[in-house]
């Protein structure tokens, strides 16, 4: 049972950063003038919105009694930071976080739970580097 907590915990975790990620990407989205940057950045919140909802059904699966918590006083703290923050300081951020690539890590050590479930974060992570290393090489 403590590893379905750990497990839980993680994907709870998890569900946080990407509404974070959401949160970021639509910021910028209003803060950038490149509008092909612009249609990235919107992709990338929708593919948030769409992996957070993965994530959902993955804890739904492993513990229907699961409520999931997500903390509004964090995503409103993130909201007021990213208007008060410039699309310059996002993106440091943004490539800082994103160069960790932790969905690889967990995938490493969590991918026999659910292999599939897995994929698609590993895909979700990579998505986000391919968009965008072109922005950023540049």
């Amino acid at each position: 049972m403590e590893k379905n907590k750990a497990y839980r915990d993680l994907l709870n975790k998890m569900l946080i950063i990407e509404n974070i990620g959401e949160i970021f990407y639509k910021a910028l989205v209003l803060k950038v003038k490149n509008k092909n940057l612009k249609l990235t950045y919107e992709r990338l919140a929708l593919n948030e919105r769409e992996t957070a909802k993965y994530i959902e059904k993955e804890l739904w699966t492993i513990d229907k009694n699961n409520r999931i918590l997500i903390s509004g006083i964090i995503l409103s703290v993130t909201k007021l930071l990213c208007s008060l923050l410039t699309a310059r300081q996002l993106n440091w951020i943004l490539k800082s976080v994103l160069k960790r690539r932790v969905y690889g890590e967990w995938y490493n050590l969590y991918k026999d739970k659910n292999r599939e479930f897995w994929r698609l974060l590993l895909n979700h992570e990579n998505l986000q580097h391919k968009l965008l290393a072109s922005f950023w090489n540049s």
